[in-house]
C-alpha cells in the first residue's frame, strides 16, 4: 500500500509539491496537482490580505508614514534638494511670467493699436477726378466734421515733387522740401505739437493769405533760429509769412522735413499737387460708421467715385500676435520645465544608486517594493512641489516688476497661484517613476554584498 505524502505547511512547499503519477485513485497526478497547489497558494494569500486592517480614506496611515520619511530623507540632503528644486523652480516662474505678462500687456497692446490706427479714416479723391477738375471743398469738410464720432479733419494734398524753400527772395541758399496744401483741421487731426509760433487758423484760410508753417529739421538748416520779426519763407520764389514751427507727428514720416501751406492747391485741383484727401481723426470705435458717412458729406455728387482708407479688424491681428508671442514664450518655459524634469530625474538616479544598501536593508526586514518605489515618487514629488512654489512666486515678482516698469496695469490670473505648484508636483511625479521603479527592483540580497 502506497504512503501517503506529507501534506506541505509553507507556500514554498506547497508550489512544490508534486504528487507522483503511480499515486493512489483520487488523488491529483502531475501537472493537475501543481496547478492545484499554486491556487491553493493564491487562496492563502488572499486570506492573509484580507486579514490585515485597511487604513481608512485615500491616503492611509501607511502612506502618510512613506511621505514623512520622504520629507525628512530630503531634509537630510537639503542642499541637493533646493539645487535640484531650481531647475523646476526656473521652469514654473518662466511659465507664470509669460501668462501674466501677456495678460498684462494684452491691455496696453489693444490701446497701442487703437490709439494709433484704430481711430484714422481717410477719404480721397483719384489723379482722374482731379485731372478732370473735381476737388473737396471747404464746405465739404465742414460737414464731415459735423458727423458724430468725428474729432477733426481736414483736406489735404501734397506737391507732386520736392520744391525749393529759401529763406531770402534771391534764393542764396535752397533746400528742396515737400510741401502740403492742409487745412487747420487736418493739422489737429494728425496732431500737430509746435514748438515755435502756431498753426494758422481759419480766418487765414478764409482770406486767402500767404502763410505756412515749417517742420523743425527743416527750419534748422533754413536758418530759421525764432520767428521774431516776422520771417518769410520762399516756396518756389512765392513768398509765404512763417507763423509757425512743428514738430512731425509720430507716425507720420511724410510729413518730417516739410512746409505746410492752406489748401488752395488741393481746392483748385492743382495738377502739381497729388489728389487732394480728406484726413479724419475718430472717437474709438466709430470709424466704421464715420467712413460710411464720410464719403457723402465730402462729395456728394460723387460718393461713390471716392475711396476710402479705414482701419482693419485689429482684434484678429492682436490676437494673433500675442497667441504667437504666448506660444513662443511658453516652449521655453516648457523647455525650462523638460531640463528641471530631467534634472530631478537625474538626481533621484543618482540618490537611488548612493542608497541601494539602505533599501535592502528596508527590503530585507520586509518592507513591499510598492513602498519603496512610493517614497521615491513622495520625494520627487516634494522636490517639484517646492520648486513650483518658488517658481510661482518668483513668476509674480517678475510680472509685477515689469508692468511696474512699464506703467502697465497688472492683470493677473488667480488660478495661476495654484496651477504653478500643481504644475511643479505633476513634473515631479513624472520625473519620479522611473528611479522609484529602479528602486523596487533592489534586492534584498544586495544588502549582504555590500
Amino acid at each position: 500500500m502506497a504512503r501517503k505524502p506529507r501534506k506541505p505547511e509553507t507556500d514554498t512547499e506547497l508550489l512544490e509539491y508534486v504528487v507522483p503519477d503511480d499515486a493512489p485513485d483520487g488523488e491529483p497526478k502531475g501537472r493537475k496537482a501543481r496547478r492545484a497547489a499554486k491556487k491553493a497558494a493564491k487562496a492563502e494569500r488572499r486570506a492573509e490580505k484580507d486579514a490585515i486592517p485597511k487604513a481608512k480614506g485615500r491616503f492611509g496611515v501607511r502612506s502618510m508614514g512613506i511621505a514623512y520619511e520622504a520629507f525628512q530623507s530630503l531634509r537630510g540632503r537639503s542642499m541637493r534638494t533646493w539645487m535640484t528644486a531650481i531647475g523646476i523652480a526656473l521652469g514654473i516662474a518662466a511659465t507664470v511670467a509669460t501668462v501674466g505678462l501677456s495678460s498684462t500687456s494684452a491691455a496696453a497692446i489693444a490701446e497701442r493699436f487703437d490709439a494709433t490706427e484704430a481711430t484714422q479714416v481717410t477719404v480721397s479723391f483719384s489723379d482722374s477726378m482731379r485731372d478732370a477738375g473735381y476737388a473737396p471743398t471747404l464746405e465739404g469738410s465742414q460737414r464731415v466734421r459735423d458727423i458724430n464720432g468725428v474729432l477733426d479733419a481736414g483736406i489735404v494734398c501734397g506737391s507732386s515733387e520736392d520744391l525749393a524753400a529759401s529763406r531770402t527772395e534771391d534764393q542764396d541758399y535752397i533746400r528742396e522740401v515737400p510741401v502740403f496744401g492742409m487745412e487747420p483741421g487736418a493739422m489737429a487731426a494728425y496732431d500737430f505739437e509746435f514748438t515755435k509760433g502756431a498753426a494758422f487758423d481759419e480766418g487765414h484760410v478764409a482770406r486767402g493769405d500767404q502763410v505756412a508753417v515749417i517742420d523743425e529739421s527743416a527750419a534748422r538748416d533754413l536758418g530759421y533760429n525764432s520767428l521774431e520779426g516776422g520771417p518769410m519763407i520762399y516756396i518756389d520764389g512765392e513768398e509765404y509769412a512763417l507763423v509757425g514751427v512743428y514738430q512731425a507727428p509720430e507716425g507720420e514720416a511724410k510729413l518730417t522735413g516739410a512746409v505746410i501751406i492752406p489748401p488752395t492747391p488741393c481746392l483748385e485741383a492743382d495738377a502739381s499737387y497729388a489728389a487732394a484727401q480728406v484726413f479724419i481723426r475718430t472717437d474709438l470705435g466709430a470709424a466704421d460708421k464715420v467712413a460710411d458717412t464720410a464719403p457723402t458729406a465730402v462729395f456728394p455728387e460723387g460718393a461713390d467715385n471716392l475711396s476710402v482708407s479705414k482701419p482693419s479688424d485689429l482684434r484678429s491681428f492682436r490676437k494673433g500676435v500675442e497667441n504667437e508671442m504666448q506660444a513662443l514664450l511658453l516652449g521655453l518655459a516648457a523647455v525650462s520645465l523638460v531640463i528641471g524634469a530631467v534634472s530631478v530625474s537625474n538626481t533621484a538616479l543618482v540618490s537611488v544608486m548612493e542608497r541601494r544598501s539602505e533599501i535592502g536593508l528596508r527590503r530585507a526586514v520586509g518592507a513591499a517594493r510598492r513602498a519603496v518605489a512610493m517614497q521615491f515618487v513622495w520625494e520627487s514629488t516634494l522636490i517639484g512641489l517646492i520648486g513650483g512654489l518658488v517658481g510661482t512666486v518668483l513668476g509674480v515678482n517678475v510680472t509685477a516688476v515689469v508692468s511696474l516698469y512699464r506703467d502697465w496695469q497688472i492683470v493677473f490670473d488667480p488660478g495661476l497661484f495654484a496651477a504653478g505648484p500643481v504644475i511643479g508636483a505633476v513634473v515631479g511625479v513624472v520625473a519620479g517613476v522611473y528611479p522609484a521603479w529602479r528602486a523596487s527592483r533592489i534586492p534584498p540580497a544586495i544588502t549582504l554584498r555590500t
